[in-house]
């Protein structure tokens, strides 16, 4: 039987920010984005499954059975807040942790840039919060409606799956709902924070076009809205949200987000050169009359050229943020080029940037 209290604090001890719990091998941690093994037993099929029942409801079990897989948070007294997700595989169980902090970080601490923070400040419209698994979305976006919470009198509503980061009440009010357990979908939570006269309104995700549609309409009608997406680079995301829409609709879609658009907000994080470093890398899209004609016309190449021009106004694309990082020493030029999207540019710059050193 495997003792997950030990299991936890040994994570903990060992700085991981996320624990594998599968069948055949011992648990494994993740630690400054590497997979390391861990003293512990050999799980099998009985010591998965005993693993998940101590830490589900019933009804949570149900939802589980029907559908092989679940999101849920749990707290462990003694050992933090985990987000968890269990999956069937091959017969068995299988899951994965991932420590969410007691505290909301502040902006400092994640490095957040004044022109991203300054969108709190907005009263409507949407903003887009996206990267990959593991890159800190949740955390960006609870940083944000944090931050709202301290400086605004407004009635904030999240809808999450699951809940991960819990907010008081401080200036404002924050409702927090699950779904599954306190709403039964995005779709009706969403309709039902409209009728609660919400300020803002925070998505874990966009699942589908009539979310995205209701989405935008908010976002029209005076609310701030903000969400996530597991994509990597601007131009990615808005393409990816047009994606959501049957061909015969996106042209529809493309001019309603050039409407209601904000933001987008790329974040990565990356192996600093420091051990155990993690540094954020972001990208940074604010939309104006020429980004919304071009996502209009569906040119969203095109943007990219617009957020380069538009350093000034505190744009910045995400290969240019790593490149920067790099040249300030904070990450090498391997984790650079590993991470950047456009790599053939990416090698270019960086052999340019090794010979101007190597001349000077």
């Amino acid at each position: 039987m495997l003792d997950l209290n030990a299991l936890l604090k040994y994570a903990g001890e060992n700085g991981a920010s996320d624990i594998h719990i599968t069948v055949g091998v011992s648990p494994l941690i993740r630690v400054s984005g590497k997979l390391r093994p861990t003293p512990f037993q050999r799980m099998t099929t009985a010591d998965t499954l005993e693993v998940f029942l101590g830490i589900v409801s019933p009804i949570q079990r149900d939802k589980f059975e029907n559908a092989g897989e679940i999101d849920l948070s749990v707290s462990i007294p003694g050992a933090g807040r985990y987000r968890v997700n269990a999956y069937k595989q091959r017969g068995s169980i299988t899951l994965a942790l991932r420590l969410v902090e007691m505290e909301i970080p502040d902006p400092q601490m994640l490095m957040i840039p004044d022109v991203v923070l300054d969108l709190c400040n907005k009263h409507r419209g949407l903003i887009i919060i996206s990267g990959p698994s593991g890159s800190g979305k949740s955390t960006l976006m609870a940083s944000m409606i944090d931050r709202i919470n301290e400086v605004r009198q407004a009635c904030i509503v999240t809808l999450e799956d699951p809940i991960e980061y819990l907010h008081s009440h401080k200036n404002s009010i924050v409702s927090q709902r699950e779904i599954g357990l306190d709403t039964a979908s995005y779709l009706t939570g969403l309709g039902a924070a409209l009728r609660e006269d919400a300020d803002v309104i925070s998505l874990s995700t966009l699942p589908d076009e009539e979310v995205a549609t209701r989405t935008f309409r908010a976002a029209q009608t005076g609310r701030l809205i903000f969400s996530a997406m597991y994509t990597t680079g601007i131009v990615e995301t808005i393409d990816s949200i047009i994606a959501l829409f049957p061909e015969y609709q996106q042209e529809m879609a493309r001019n309603q987000l050039a409407s209601c658009l904000r933001a987008v907000v790329t974040r990565q994080l990356c192996d600093g050169v420091g051990e155990g470093e993690r540094i954020p890398a972001y990208g940074i899209m604010l939309n104006n009359k020429k980004i919304a004609s071009y996502i209009r016309s569906g040119q969203t190449l095109k943007i990219m050229d617009v957020v380069r021009e538009s350093s000034d106004q505190g744009m910045i694309s995400m290969d240019d943020s790593l490149f920067d990082l790099c040249r300030r020493g904070l990450i090498s030029s391997a984790t650079t080029l590993a991470l950047s999207i456009d790599q053939e540019s990416m090698e270019e710059r960086l052999g340019e940037s090794r010979n101007e050193a190597l001349n000077q």
